[in-house]
């Protein structure tokens, strides 16, 4: 059994470090706006982890799996992450915005770190195939240790993404304002990435239906 669990937890640590958007949108509030951003984004992805969880522990995980439920899901995750992606390629440049008075820049701050939570929970959700992923890897536990395997998954994901987050922290001293900039754009192209490959899975179920 701890062996089952070890892996368990190592396939979740590992699987969480892979690029996709909850790590990418977490490692780029980081990065811009410090450990604070980091960890409201992280606690906007981990609401999503737990209505995913749930969905599997509750066994209601086949009411989102048909092509039909996946197909509107994938689309409407695909319009959002293009929203974001929208957002990041058409942001000021920073270097050309510095007259900008500091109280308007500290309360423009404010209401991005206000706002990071909510959009954290939205991009987790904004990916279906989500639910699958945790489904999968929590099947061979599902009849004896469910409860304990979903709690080892959660911590793993967990440590993953506060690691990245404290990396983060600490390297993003060692970065320009330009440079932010450019962070932002690839952001947003790999965003954009994403959205098109859920729109891509969306028409796939549609055609599938």
């Amino acid at each position: 059994m701890v062996l089952e669990l070890f892996t368990l937890f190592s396939v979740g640590f590992i699987t969480a470090l892979t690029p996709g958007p909850d790590i990418l949108f977490t490692l780029k509030n980081t990065l811009n706006y410090g450990i604070k951003a980091g960890f409201l984004s992280f606690f906007g992805i981990f609401c999503g982890w737990i209505i995913f969880l749930s969905l599997v522990y509750f066994g209601f995980a086949h009411f989102v799996s048909g092509y039909f439920m996946q197909a509107i899901l994938c689309a409407l995750g695909g319009i959002y992450l293009s929203y974001i992606a929208y957002l990041l390629l058409f942001k000021a440049n920073p270097n050309i915005t510095l007259n900008t008075n500091s109280t308007n820049r500290e309360s423009l701050q404010r209401k991005t770190l206000y706002s990071l939570l909510p959009k954290g929970l939205l991009i987790n959700l904004s990916n279906p195939k989500a639910i699958l992923f945790f489904g999968l890897i929590i099947t061979p536990f599902i009849d004896n240790h469910l409860a304990l395997s979903l709690i080892v998954l959660l911590t793993s994901l967990t440590s993953a993404f506060i690691l990245v987050i404290f990396l983060a922290t600490f390297f993003r001293k060692f970065i320009s304002n330009s440079l932010f900039y450019t962070i932002d754009k690839i952001c947003g192209i790999l965003f954009l990435c994403f959205a098109l490959l859920l729109f891509f899975t969306s028409y796939r179920n549609f055609m599938a239906l």
